[in-house]
């Protein structure tokens, strides 16, 4: 009975409490103080962690629990892609938005490489994601304008290109570079996808042919909670797809939220549930983990100049895509707004960072400054976005009520 419960220990339970507490307190602290409850979580880990107070240490337990945050939250990512939305964009538009999409990774490694830093660095500042910028957009009302709408596209298509390339990195290192075992997983890597098609079309079908039945998976009131059930299978079975294949499993996880996204696209309810499960628990362990991972003491050998570099490089590689190839009906203005809203990948920041460091990318220093910058990045940025936003035209309150 003893080898069974050495995984929960009195100490866990202590850290759990403690946890627990900061996961219920800090969103509440955040508001007032005007920072994303993520970067509160990650300040809280860093002041509870081993290197100041010292309440609380990473445990095989409170890790498991950040290992799973993180997979949720890659699921919720793939769930924010709005397809429906990407679907509607014309041709001519879409173009233009992938265009602008890989000029920003192309500069983001020039950039890397210009300021004298690894290419592992490239692949940070390339960084998208979808989550923070879309809560900025539906709080200052601009979700659901033309401005808006064009810069989810491109922040969709840019969080899907950034986990596909990490994931491709990844397999790159784990093989020695390109020789067998590399192409080995390539073809593994493009097996996960035929898979995921395979789930996809499957899903199709039955959605379609069993529609009655399937609506319960997004009905608001189920006692079984079959949808929340259905989803954690799908990403659980993702997930072990990729890490039989020796595939980073965040790609699994992004993935299965991309197919709930796009085979359910009135997912209302269903994915509140995930939010409430997910943004309830589990992701604020994992924001917490890594801020209890987070050495101080490194952080302030951090270069400041190489550190303000980096926060720069962070706008200017979107900045000037975003500039260069708007459209007639984009303002400077917009650009600028738009790249600073782009410019706080807080996620995949921490992820890519994380990854770095198991990868051997990047040291234990880098990787302690590359969380530096997406707490600062996810302070700063979104407080100049929401200065800049009041000059672009906003949906009214009673107007966005009705739509």
């Amino acid at each position: 009975m003893e080898a069974e419960t050495a995984l929960f220990t009195a100490e866990t339970a202590r850290s759990l409490l403690i946890m627990a507490t900061g996961a219920f307190a800090v969103p509440l602290l955040s508001r007032p103080l005007r920072l994303p409850a993520a970067v509160g979580e990650i300040l809280f880990g860093m002041l509870i962690g081993p290197h100041l107070l010292g309440w609380v240490i990473l445990t095989d337990f409170t890790s498991l629990l950040g290992q799973l945050g993180c997979f949720l939250l890659m699921l919720m990512a793939g769930m924010e892609l709005d397809f429906s939305l990407v679907e509607k964009v014309g041709r001519s538009k879409l173009g233009r938005m992938g265009l602008q999409v890989l000029a920003i990774f192309a500069l983001s490694f020039l950039l890397a490489e210009l300021l004298g830093m690894s290419w592992f660095i490239g692949m940070i500042l390339s960084a998208i994601s979808i989550g923070l910028p879309l809560m900025l957009l539906q709080e200052t009302r601009h979700s659901r304008t033309l401005f808006g709408q064009k810069l989810l596209v491109v922040g969709s298509l840019g969080e899907f290109l950034c986990i596909v390339l990490a994931t491709g990195i990844a397999a790159w290192c784990r093989a020695g570079g390109l020789n067998y075992l590399f192409l080995d997983k390539i073809g593994k890597l493009l097996l996960v996808f035929a898979l995921a098609w395979a789930l996809l079309f499957i899903l199709r079908v039955a959605v379609w042919w069993k529609a009655e039945a399937f609506s319960r998976m997004t009905e608001t009131h189920d006692p079984s909670e079959i949808g929340v059930r259905a989803g954690l299978a799908l990403m659980f079975m993702l997930v072990a797809a990729t890490a039989n294949f020796g595939i980073d499993p965040i790609l699994g996880a992004f993935m299965a939220g991309a197919l709930f996204s796009f085979v359910f696209r009135a997912k209302g309810p269903l994915e509140l549930k995930f939010l409430s499960l997910a943004n309830g628990f589990f992701v604020p362990f994992f924001f917490i983990t890594v801020g209890l991972d987070f050495h101080l003491g490194l952080a302030l050998q951090s270069d400041l100049v190489a550190f303000l570099e980096l926060l720069v490089a962070l706008l200017v590689a979107r900045f000037l895509p975003l500039y260069l190839f708007r459209g007639p009906d984009s303002s400077p203005r917009e650009a600028l707004a738009g790249a600073l809203l782009l410019s706080a990948p807080l996620t995949l920041l921490v992820v890519l960072g994380n990854m770095g460091l198991r990868l051997g990318l990047i040291d234990k220093l880098a990787n302690t400054t590359v969380i530096l910058l997406a707490v600062v990045a996810s302070i700063v940025y979104p407080f100049l976005f929401k200065m800049l936003a009041r000059g672009i035209p906003a949906l009214p309150a009673e107007e966005r009520t009705r739509g």
